[in-house]
């Protein structure tokens, strides 16, 4: 009874880190306890798919920092986050964890690798089935992340590999009308759509979602105002 107890205690512990985790270090004690949790336990869905979220996390805020050797570490995180989401995702193929936490790890990745190299590894169609299959089940989980996640999938991936900017619209417009006046919506919403608009010619409202997003503290939509004309 101990033992479960603890086990538990461990468990509400992790589902805590990444709400209220503000360093590396503590992101990373929680992806090595998560993973170690997993390892024990091959059967078990739920320990499984933390421990690609919680990998995914770790490795997220690896590349967003830019933290020194961040594309090695990064890089093998989310090469874990992904062999446990792959997990989840065989044993609760209806669940949406497994394969959201799945298809974010890859995400995390192709950061650190290219997206390219990924593609090249063959990881474009599972990443695509996962990202479908979590919109599919639940597209408000996480704060509506499977809508961003399939969105910002279409418009990444490179023309020869199936890019689809009107999809990828469709979504980011989706998740802003869900959204948008919520006190904790996502600026990649905004990011992402500012982005498309300045690659399809449309500077006008690629500022206006640009300068949105940068108000709302995205340093990526910063820099990416200081490139239009």
């Amino acid at each position: 009874m101990k033992r479960i107890a603890g086990l538990l205690l461990i468990l509400f512990a992790l589902s805590l880190v990444p709400a209220f985790a503000a360093s590396e270090a503590e992101l990373k004690a929680a992806y090595e306890s998560a993973v170690k949790l997993a390892a024990a336990a091959p059967q078990d869905y739920a320990l499984n798919w933390k421990a690609a979220q919680a990998a995914r996390k770790y490795g997220d805020y690896l590349v967003t920092e830019e933290i020194t050797g961040w594309k090695d570490t990064a890089r093998l995180a989310a090469k874990e986050g992904m062999k446990y989401g792959e997990i989840a995702f065989k044993l609760n193929p209806t669940g949406i964890e497994g394969w959201y936490w799945y298809g974010l790890c890859v995400g995390t990745y192709s950061d650190c690798v290219s997206i390219v190299k990924a593609i090249a590894e063959g990881l474009k169609g599972k990443t695509q089935m996962g990202f479908e299959n979590a919109y599919k089940f639940d597209k408000m989980y996480d704060n509506g992340g499977p809508i961003l996640s399939l969105g910002r999938f279409w418009q990444v991936l490179p023309g020869i590999a199936g890019q689809d900017r009107k999809k990828a619209e469709q979504l980011f417009d989706e998740y802003i009308a869900l959204f948008g006046k919520n006190a904790d919506a996502n600026s990649n919403a905004w990011y992402y759509r500012g982005q498309l608009y300045k690659d399809t010619g449309r500077t006008a409202q690629a500022r206006a979602d640009l300068e949105k997003a940068a108000a709302m503290g995205s340093k990526d939509a910063k820099k990416l105002l200081a490139e239009l004309k």
